[in-house]
C-alpha cells in the first residue's frame, strides 16, 4: 500500500511536469521513487549524462493515525461470521528531494512540486481510477481509497538531523505528510456460525 501511494504520486507529478513545462520536462519521467543512498553508502540515483535531473520520493517516517477509534470488523463468509482485527491507519512522511546538475533547474523543479500539491492535495480513487492501476487483482489489500497530502514544515535542526541520518548530501527538498493509509489483514481471527434463533428459558 505504501508503494501504491508513492508510485501513484510520482506518476501524477510526472504528468503535471509534462503539462506545465513540456519544453524542459516533456520527454522524460524525472520523478522516481527511490532511497537516496545504497546500503554501501553510495548515491542511489543514476546521475550519468550532462543534464540529469530527478525528483526523488523517499519514505522517511510512518506514524499511526489514532484520530478515529478502530472497531472490530465482522463479515459473513458462506454460513459463518468472521471477526477481523481493526485496520491500522498510518500517515506517511515523504521527502521530495531534487537532484540536478544545474542548480536553477533544481529550484524550478522544487517549485513545481509545491505548486502541484497546492493545486491538488486530495486524491480519491473515484476521481483517480489510475490510483490502483498497478495493484494485482489478487492483492486487494494494497489498494487505496483516499490520500490527503499536506506540507510538513521542519526546522533547520530537524533538517540537519534528517540528512545526517540518511548519510546524504543536502539537496533542495520539501517534506509532505500523506494520510491516511489503512492496513488490514483479511485473515479471520475467529469465526462462528451465525445466531439464527434465540431461546428463552422460564427456569
Amino acid at each position: 500500500m505504501i508503494r501504491t501511494a508513492l508510485e501513484f504520486l510520482a506518476d501524477e507529478l510526472n504528468q503535471y511536469l509534462k503539462r506545465k513545462d513540456a519544453a524542459n520536462f516533456g520527454n522524460v519521467d524525472c520523478v522516481i521513487v527511490s532511497a537516496l543512498m545504497t546500503p554501501e553508502g553510495n548515491f542511489a540515483v543514476t546521475t550519468e549524462g550532462d543534464n540529469v535531473f530527478r525528483v526523488i520520493l523517499t519514505l522517511i517516517n510512518l506514524e499511526e493515525d489514532r484520530i478515529a477509534d478502530s472497531q472490530q470488523t465482522y463479515r459473513k463468509v458462506d454460513d459463518k461470521i468472521q471477526m477481523i482485527n481493526p485496520p491500522v491507519n498510518l500517515n506517511a512522511y515523504v521527502l521530495f528531494s531534487v537532484f540536478a546538475a544545474n542548480y536553477p533547474t533544481a529550484l524550478r523543479l522544487l517549485s513545481y512540486v509545491i505548486s502541484f500539491f497546492q493545486t491538488t492535495y486530495v486524491f480519491d480513487s473515484g476521481q483517480y481510477p489510475q490510483m490502483n492501476a498497478k495493484v494485482d487483482a489478487d492483492k486487494p489489500w494494497h489498494k487505496l481509497n483516499r490520500l490527503l497530502v499536506s506540507l510538513h514544515p521542519t526546522t533547520f535542526e530537524q533538517q540537519n538531523n534528517l540528512w545526517g541520518a540518511m548519510g546524504a548530501k543536502y539537496m533542495p527538498n520539501v517534506i509532505y505528510k500523506v494520510r491516511t493509509m489503512s492496513f488490514i489483514d483479511m485473515e479471520p481471527k475467529m469465526e462462528a456460525p451465525p445466531i439464527t434463533e434465540i431461546n428463552i428459558s422460564d427456569n
